[in-house]
């Protein structure tokens, strides 16, 4: 396994396993947001850098020249098809947040028109948040997926 396909390994896992406890802390309350992001956040940047140094000594290439080796038109293509996916991932989260929005929040029992109550704007935004969270998860299964084709065929 290369050190691009490990990498993506990582970040695929790490995200999922970070950020699915967040998700579902942050919707059944979604006050617990406020603190909770900045510990997710931290979280999944200390153990990615954790996951990288230690990928990086234990990959010989690394250890010999001292840099990552560069990608490849393969790698280039393969991130490119997953960046695709993602995209798409992408698009539909934010149109069915807008949708979301637009035609759920304001008739949700609303004490005042116009008025939103923070619990149901903080789900809004944590639905928003989630869509940016499953796209990069979209991401790195592309990558993954790409790497495991070429190796199986």
């Amino acid at each position: 396994m290369s050190f691009h396909e490990k990498s993506a390994w990582a970040c695929l896992v790490l995200i999922i396993g970070v950020y699915m406890p967040y998700f579902v802390a942050v919707f059944r309350q979604p006050m617990a947001a406020v603190g909770l992001f900045v510990a997710a956040a931290v979280g999944l940047a200390v153990l990615l850098t954790v996951f990288h140094v230690v990928n990086a000594l234990a990959t010989r290439t690394i250890r010999a020249t001292g840099r990552v080796p560069p990608a490849d038109e393969l790698d280039r293509h393969i991130e490119l098809s997953a960046s695709k996916w993602a995209g798409l991932v992408l698009a539909f989260a934010v149109m069915s947040w807008i949708l979301f929005a637009m035609y759920a929040l304001p008739f949700a029992g609303v004490p005042e028109p116009g008025v939103v109550p923070l619990a149901r704007a903080m789900t809004a935004i944590q639905w928003l948040f989630a869509g940016f969270v499953f796209a990069n998860v979209a991401y790195y299964a592309g990558i993954v997926v790409g790497y495991r084709r070429m190796a199986l065929g």
